[in-house]
C-alpha cells in the first residue's frame, strides 16, 4: 500500500513539475479563454436584460444594483447619464462582481457614441481587448488586441 501511495504521489509531483515548466506555452491560451469567456458572459447578461425587457412589458428603463438601465428600442440595456453612454457602469451592469480577466484588472480603453452606434472597448495591460457594440440594434462582443503604433 505504501509503495502505490508512492507511485501515485510521484506520478503527481511529475505532473506538477511538467505543468510548471510549460507554463509559459499554456499561460497565453489560458489568458485567451478567459477573455473569451468574459465576453460571452458579457452577451449573455445583455441578452439576459433584453429578455426581462421583453418579458416584463418593454420598460424604457429600470435601477438594477443602483445603475438606471435604459433600453433602446430592440431591448438592449445602456448605461446612458445625461445622454452619454457611460462604459464603467455598463461593464458593472453586463458583467457583475468582475474587476479583472484572469490576472488583469479591466480598464475602459475607448468609448464611442451616435444616434444608432454605441461602443466600448475594455482593455487588459497585455493589449488584449474587449469590444462591446450596439450597431444599428445589433448587440455585438468582440475579443481583439489594441494597436502598438
Amino acid at each position: 500500500m505504501s509503495t502505490t501511495r508512492f507511485i501515485w504521489g510521484g506520478l503527481v509531483i511529475v505532473f506538477l513539475a511538467v505543468i510548471l515548466y510549460q507554463w509559459d506555452r499554456i499561460e497565453p491560451e489560458v489568458e485567451d479563454t478567459a477573455l473569451l469567456m468574459s465576453s460571452r458572459e458579457i452577451l449573455s447578461s445583455a441578452n439576459e436584460f433584453k429578455n426581462y425587457w421583453v418579458v416584463n412589458g418593454q420598460p424604457n428603463v429600470i435601477v438594477k444594483d443602483g445603475i438606471e438601465v435604459t433600453f433602446t428600442k430592440l431591448g438592449w440595456p445602456l448605461t446612458l447619464d445625461d445622454k452619454e453612454l457611460n462604459c464603467q457602469k455598463w461593464l458593472h451592469l453586463l458583467l457583475p462582481e468582475k474587476q479583472k480577466i484572469y490576472t488583469e484588472a479591466i480598464h475602459v480603453t475607448k468609448k464611442k457614441a451616435k444616434v444608432v452606434q454605441y461602443g466600448c472597448e475594455y482593455g487588459i495591460s497585455n493589449g488584449k481587448i474587449v469590444s462591446v457594440m450596439l450597431v444599428n440594434g445589433v448587440f455585438k462582443v468582440d475579443v481583439g488586441f489594441l494597436n502598438e503604433n
